[in-house]
């Protein structure tokens, strides 16, 4: 989200941009239930996190209304969007994502889920590698 929100607010200053598993507008239930889940978890569970627990449910809930969908076309770099074929929280977003902004590259990897870095790091090294020589 944040790498969106700058390519579309200072387009002269990307050359290029990889979205992997991304989303342009949040999802509300998905956020909520989210929020839900880190309100009865104990405060230790965000030591890790660099958060705390009041200020990952404040971030969640400043999140619901984000929305890219109209901004998008600002966008004018070479984009490659990456997705897992098993990530269902994230295939739908990035096939429209990549419809939406008009230099997008969509490339679903087959057979990965959500981790595509750890599911399929060849194929994902091979993407990368071939998008940053053509980009």
């Amino acid at each position: 989200m944040l790498a969106l929100n700058y390519a579309m607010e200072h387009p002269e200053s990307v050359q290029s941009l990889v979205l992997i598993a991304a989303q342009y507008r949040m999802p509300k239930r998905t956020l909520r239930l989210q929020n839900i889940l880190f309100r009865l978890m104990p405060k230790g569970m965000f030591s890790q996190t660099g958060f705390s627990k009041e200020d990952m449910i404040s971030l969640c809930a400043s999140m619901t209304d984000l929305d890219f969908s109209g901004s998008l076309s600002k966008i004018r770099c070479p984009v490659l969007v990456v997705c897992g074929e098993k990530d269902a929280a994230n295939l739908r977003a990035s096939k429209e994502l990549a419809a939406l902004i008009p230099s997008a590259r969509l490339e679903i990897i087959p057979g990965s889920g959500h981790e595509i870095n750890l599911d399929a790091p060849e194929k994902l090294s091979e993407l990368l590698r071939d998008f940053y020589q053509t980009a």
